[in-house]
């Protein structure tokens, strides 16, 4: 009889073991990283040429100019936006293109706090194996975490087998 029972605890205690591998594996999430944010840049330009043949003009003396080729270049607009908000740039009177005297200048100021938090490594053993005597005679016991603070255990002794379920605090 008291072979029996060494079987039964011995299963059972395998048995403990292999469900709280199945249950951990079971309860454990996985980290996910966190999307890539890009930043993106567009530039467009677009210029328009309209060539006329017209006639010269006539002065009150009666006399016709002198010139054959006539350009005008109007101002160059420049349309900035950022962060799809528009952006106001004027051209100075004495400047012919954009850009011609003045420049763009961009003053941007950055800040970067890094904040470290270093995972808690418990090296805390969570399995618990013990042996006592009560009258009857000499007790084994095993205990096993399931998840964070809570864990079970089997007890046993010759003629009686007890297992449950425990919460640490």
């Amino acid at each position: 009889m008291e072979k029996k029972y060494k079987v039964i605890v011995l299963l059972l205690c395998v048995a403990a073991f292999i469900l709280g591998g199945h249950v951990r594996g079971w309860l454990h999430t996985c980290p996910v990283a966190e999307p890539e944010i890009k930043t993106e840049v567009k530039y467009k330009t677009d210029t328009k040429t309209e060539i006329v043949y017209v006639p010269k003009y006539i002065y009150q003396d009666g006399s016709t100019e002198k010139t054959d080729v006539d350009v005008n270049v109007g101002k160059q607009e420049l349309a900035v936006k950022v962060n799809g908000k528009d952006f106001e740039i004027k051209k100075a009177d004495d400047e012919k293109y954009v850009f011609d005297k003045y420049k763009l200048q961009l003053n941007q100021t950055s800040r970067s706090d890094l904040n470290i938090t270093v995972p808690v490594i418990d090296k805390t053993k969570h399995w618990e194996i013990g042996i006592g005597a009560s009258k009857d005679g000499a007790v084994g016991m095993i205990g096993f975490p399931i998840k964070n603070n809570i864990g079970g255990w089997i007890v046993g002794r010759q003629g009686n087998v007890m297992f449950g379920v425990m919460v640490k605090i």
